[in-house]
């Protein structure tokens, strides 16, 4: 008589409502956390009443909210843009793109830096490619794109590939032509572009 009871038995008490479910403490409420590096931040409550909600004291009995009800989780990157998959960099570091930094055919590539923020600005048809294959990727990619002086007093770009060997750079985008020796120490991705030699003749 006792035992059947106490599992009959609910109550308001001064920490929680009480009531047995199956023998076991019924918990009142869920806390939903969002865990950042080592610290921990609660966005949201899960209750039987009302399902995931973003406070208790505004929990309407008896109606069921949504996830998107919870507050914003800080996703990996230190973001609150839900990130299209996980990404590989440790720490929060971007990868750093090596990018050539010289005068010539700015329809392939063409580099620009910000007096004040020294920050690069890319443009040309050798980055639009780079960039077309980053928004394929399932996931992203945080970068850093870095200058690399090329020319007579400056680098050359067997440095900047020999950079990339060293990991100084994790990888470098531009006008690269691949050749045999630069295949040793790094890997090129497919080409595409070719550079042919051609001649214009009279038809006789």
């Amino acid at each position: 008589m006792i035992l059947n009871g106490l599992l009959k038995t609910k109550l308001k008490g001064l920490s929680r409502d009480f009531s047995l479910v199956r023998g076991q403490l019924r918990s009142s409420a869920f806390e939903i956390i969002n865990v950042i590096n080592n610290k921990e931040k609660v966005i949201g409550y899960w209750t039987l009443e009302n399902g995931l909600i973003r406070n208790l004291g505004k929990a309407k009995k008896g109606k069921s909210m949504s996830k998107y009800e919870l507050k914003p989780p800080i996703w990996p990157g230190n973001t609150k843009y839900i990130p299209r998959g996980w990404t590989t960099p440790v720490g929060g570091n971007k990868l750093r793109i090596g990018v050539p930094d010289k005068t010539g055919f700015e329809a392939y590539l063409k580099l620009e830096q910000d007096p004040y923020t020294k920050e690069s600005t890319v443009t040309g048809f050798s980055y639009d490619v780079f960039d077309e294959a980053l928004a394929l990727l399932p996931f992203a990619i945080p970068h850093k794109l870095i200058p690399f002086p090329i020319g007579p007093n400056a680098g050359t770009y067997n440095k900047l590939l020999y950079h990339v060997k060293n990991q100084k750079f994790d990888a470098a985008v531009g006008d690269i032509t691949i050749l045999a020796n630069r295949s040793q120490y790094v890997d090129f991705t497919l080409p595409y572009l070719q550079s042919d030699v051609s001649m214009v003749v009279k038809i006789e």
